[in-house]
C-alpha cells in the first residue's frame, strides 16, 4: 500500500490495466512514467482514463533522458532542413525508403 512506481525503461514492462486499477484503488500511490506502450499512446488507454484524483497522482513525462542539447539542436535543424527539402521536391536526409517516392505519399 502507498508504494510509488516510477518507469523510465520501456512501456511495456508495465502492465497498464493493472496499475489504472491499483492507482484508483490506492494500493498504488503514484506513479511517474516517461514512457507508455503502445507509442504513440492511443486515447483509450488506461493511464489516461483515470477518475480526477487519481490523475492527480500521476505524472507523464517526455521519453527523452538521453537527448542532450547539442543532439535536440541537430533533430530540429534536421527536421526543419527536410521539410523545406520536401517542399522544394528534394529528397531529405535520411530516408528510410528512398525508392518511396514522397510526393506519392502524401
Amino acid at each position: 500500500d502507498g508504494a510509488i512506481l516510477i518507469n523510465t525503461a520501456r512501456g511495456d514492462l508495465v502492465d497498464q490495466e493493472a496499475l489504472a486499477a491499483a492507482l484508483e484503488s490506492g494500493k498504488v500511490y503514484g506513479a511517474g512514467l516517461d514512457t507508455l506502450t503502445p507509442e504513440p499512446v492511443s486515447l483509450d488507454n488506461p493511464l489516461l482514463n483515470l477518475s480526477a484524483d487519481a490523475q492527480k497522482r500521476v505524472t507523464f513525462m517526455p521519453h527523452v533522458a538521453g537527448t542532450t542539447a547539442q543532439a535536440f539542436k541537430k533533430m530540429h535543424r534536421t527536421a526543419w532542413e527536410n521539410m523545406i527539402a520536401v517542399a522544394q521536391d528534394r529528397t531529405p536526409r535520411n530516408v528510410v525508403n528512398p525508392e518511396i517516392s514522397l510526393r506519392d505519399s502524401l
